[in-house]
């Protein structure tokens, strides 16, 4: 049975039975019920995209187009009658982003990305939020995430995102790596190196070592961090929806959920110092001798020095290098 309190009640079970969402939307979206009474969004379109974007694969919905009597549609059907209301809150997030474009072509593939970034909710999530430490290291990866989506694109910035699936250095490009470490502003001049593997020489590329401050401040200054995602969730709408799948996948694999509150900490974060990881940089590096593994260690700010440079030189050697 359809609950009599939602957009699906009053369509008729066991065939495909519609209703439009709204008769003054751009583009023509319709509740619908499949022929298992599963509840759906349907985006209607004049022809199906060519070639056929990936669509998220997802574990209570199925996601999928299929051609009608009346033409192609894309449809978003719900297999978990139990997450009806959240599944509501999905349908009509997806068609608002899809109502920002100006084509049809542009609201599928709004659509599509939005629905891309509910994947990690759907899946079963995150139980507790982030404690303020990892907020503060995601904050960091960002503001560096940023400044090469400005110079490499968003695509290739994303493709270069390592440190969330664990790898040993946070941006890991063709030619060039970075290492990203964020720390409170007046705390020691010390960075923590979680491993031996952190700042050790990768072949053929050169290695980055970016540092900023990361503090915490009290409302109003600053901003959360549901808001620094918020600011590249925008930005990437604006100028390149297809990356939206790869961004949502980096944050959940950081753990990152768009449904816990943040609200309690803010943050206000520092242009980056970068440096040169080169010969002669202080540091302990692997092979380290037999029997000893997962080494941290303390590294003086101060004894950096020498290998300061700045983010202009850095960009120059990225766009030089890693460019395809």
């Amino acid at each position: 049975m359809i609950p009599n309190d939602n957009p699906w009640s009053g369509l008729e079970p066991g065939k495909i039975d519609t209703r439009r969402v709204d008769a003054s939307a751009r583009w023509n979206w319709f509740w619908a019920v499949m022929p298992r009474t599963d509840m759906a969004l349907v985006l209607q379109l004049p022809s199906l995209p060519n070639p056929v974007p990936n669509l998220p694969k997802l574990r209570n919905l199925e996601i999928r187009f299929q051609t009608l009597p009346g033409g192609p549609i894309l449809y978003v059907r719900l297999k978990d009658s139990a997450q009806l209301e959240l599944f509501e809150t999905l349908c009509r997030d997806v068609m608002a982003a899809g109502e920002l474009a100006n084509t049809v072509p542009e609201a599928l593939e709004r659509a599509i990305g939005r629905t891309f970034r509910w994947h990690y909710l759907l899946r079963g999530g995150r139980l507790e939020a982030l404690a303020e430490e990892a907020q503060k290291g995601l904050i960091g990866e960002i503001a560096i995430l940023k400044l090469l989506i400005a110079s490499l694109g968003a695509k290739a910035a994303l493709a270069a995102w390592a440190g969330p699936s664990g790898a040993p250095k946070d941006f890991e490009l063709q030619a060039d790596c970075i290492e990203v470490k964020a720390r409170r502003g007046a705390s020691q001049p010390f960075v923590k190196i979680a491993s031996e593997h952190q700042l050790a020489d990768v072949a053929d590329r050169r290695l980055w070592l970016g540092v900023l401050a990361v503090d915490k401040v009290q409302n109003p200054h600053g901003r959360t961090l549901t808001e620094y995602v918020c600011e590249v969730t925008e930005l990437l709408e604006r100028t390149e929806p297809s990356a939206i799948m790869d961004w949502d996948l980096h944050l959940a694999d950081a753990g990152y959920d768009m449904l816990h509150d943040y609200s309690a900490w803010r943050w206000i974060v520092s242009s980056p110092e970068f440096h040169s990881v080169a010969d002669g940089f202080p540091r302990i590096t692997a092979p380290v001798p037999l029997g000893v593994s997962g080494v941290t260690y303390a590294l003086a700010l101060s004894a950096c020095t020498p290998f300061r440079t700045d983010w202009n030189i850095v960009r120059s050697n990225l766009v030089q290098k890693d460019l395809p």
